[in-house]
């Protein structure tokens, strides 16, 4: 099989690019390593000595010229590459939706002559961020939720909106070039080499610091989390099973649901961190908890997630506790 991954040596990509090279698939990757993680960690450069690996820097916000041939006969190409980290939404959020919305119309446009067999688009649970003000947002939610922005202001929504317009972007493609589509909404998909703009390596490497008071915000607010193992197997299932061509699909795990606050203080007793926990009130455009149904995943594939947080969190303390301190963040 041949496979195309955009921010491949982003979080998500550069996992599932190693789990196609154990299924000795050939995998192309893209990326213009924005996250200084990308550039330079030994886990993505030992993925590139591998001789079923290719990978060609390139910056998907500029029109895709001298890929044409590398992108050509793909079966299944994942479209990864975006500006991720909810503290960037917050920090840059035009260059968040700039970049974003750039990026899948550059590569669908390379796409027209390329004819790939498979496109999976790589969306998120933010789109449902605009409904629970307005009572629509069921929990655990389905896929049948709308999805609704109230207004263009909340810088939160710069970039729900720019992975919605990308849903958007990749079905009308989908009909015009007759390239089956499926898009993977992700609910909160956490473990090792995530970067540090997440929630919960952010709280690792603030607990390494000893911060005390240990300021949480939103606290009350619920989360799911889906280790990388999961989200990575479900998304292969998803692009290998023919069943989801044309399908909008959630991956999560419902089972995993936690308060902030408590996720803070199972990272201190994993940590051997005692802190008072402050809590400093919810973001502008958080929602109150988010919780996948994936129900329709599972009747596709036969999916079911299988690493708990009490595993799932040691694994990912342990990766950050090894990692050297980050390098200066690109802009």
């Amino acid at each position: 099989m041949k496979v195309l991954i955009t921010g491949g040596a982003g979080f998500i990509g550069a996992h599932l690019a190693r789990a196609h090279v154990a299924r000795h698939d050939q995998v192309l990757l893209l990326d213009n390593l924005f996250k200084a993680q990308g550039a330079a960690d030994a886990e993505f450069q030992q993925l590139l000595t591998h001789p079923n690996v290719r990978f060609i820097r390139c910056d998907l916000t500029e029109p895709l010229r001298g890929c044409e041939d590398a992108l050509a006969g793909a079966d299944v190409i994942y479209h990864l590459a975006a500006i991720n980290g909810t503290q960037l939404f917050y920090e840059i959020p035009y260059q968040v939706a700039r970049t974003n919305v750039l990026a899948t119309v550059h590569l669908l446009d390379a796409l027209a002559c390329a004819r790939p067999k498979r496109l999976i688009y790589s969306s998120t649970s933010e789109v449902y961020a605009g409904v629970e003000p307005l009572g629509l947002l069921r929990i655990p939610t389905d896929e049948a939720v709308p999805v609704a922005f109230t207004q263009p202001m909340p810088v939160r929504f710069s970039y729900g909106t720019s992975k919605f317009m990308g849903e958007v972007l990749c079905a009308q493609f989908s009909r015009q070039a007759d390239v089956p589509c499926t898009v993977v909404r992700y609910h909160n998909v956490y473990g090792p080499r995530m970067g540090r703009r997440h929630v919960i390596p952010e709280f690792i490497e603030r607990l390494r610091r000893r911060e005390d008071p240990f300021d949480v915000f939103g606290g009350q607010e619920t989360r799911a989390f889906c280790y990388i193992d999961d989200a990575v197997e479900a998304t292969l299932r998803v692009a290998t099973t023919p069943a989801c061509q044309g399908a909008l699909v959630h991956v999560g795990n419902p089972h995993e649901e936690i308060r902030i606050e408590e996720l803070a203080r199972r990272l201190m007793e994993l940590m051997g961190a005692h802190a008072e926990i402050r809590e400093r009130g919810s973001r502008s455009g958080s929602v109150s908890r988010r919780c996948p149904d994936i129900s329709r995943l599972t009747a596709l594939t036969g999916f079911e997630p299988r690493v708990s947080l009490r595993d799932g969190l040691p694994r990912t303390v342990a990766w950050y506790q090894r990692a050297p301190e980050p390098a200066p963040a690109q802009r």
